[in-house]
């Protein structure tokens, strides 16, 4: 029964730590800039047997409702994205995929989630952080 149980417990650790390994320097990157963001970066595709998705890395962070609400101003979650998406490029390899989607959550006491999101292929957001005069260097993996 003891054996049983270490050896779940054993395999829920490995799981985690290879589920979550990939994306843990950025992971750390986010939640160093943005306190009480809770990131979670998830990389792949859906329904990877099939080619009818695009590989993408999504990153999912809670804004403190004191911040601003992403619902309605979409000046500062699309800057707020972008700042999350130069994280990305700077701390994780996004040349493996095709796309990166941000999603902004924010906790309503006693309602639903408010929730926005962009999705755009890499190049684009490339382009995009070049224009606001970033410079791109290799990625940072300090796990």
């Amino acid at each position: 029964m003891f054996g049983f149980a270490f050896m779940m417990i054993a395999m829920l650790f490995l799981y985690w730590e290879l589920y979550t390994k990939p994306f843990r320097s950025l992971q750390y990157a986010i939640a160093a800039e943005f306190p009480d963001s809770s990131p979670k970066v998830i990389g792949g595709q859906h329904k990877s047997h099939k080619d009818i998705s695009p590989v993408l890395l999504r990153v999912v962070v809670y804004v403190p409702d004191k911040d601003f609400d992403p619902t309605t101003d979409d000046a500062k979650s699309e800057v707020r994205a972008l700042d999350l998406v130069r994280l990305a490029f700077e701390n994780h390899d996004v040349d493996q995929y095709e796309q990166i989607d941000v999603v902004l959550l924010q906790k309503v006491p006693e309602g639903a989630r408010k929730r926005w999101s962009i999705a755009r292929p890499v190049d684009e957001w490339r382009a995009e952080l070049e224009a606001s005069g970033w410079e791109e260097s290799p990625p940072t993996d300090e796990t």
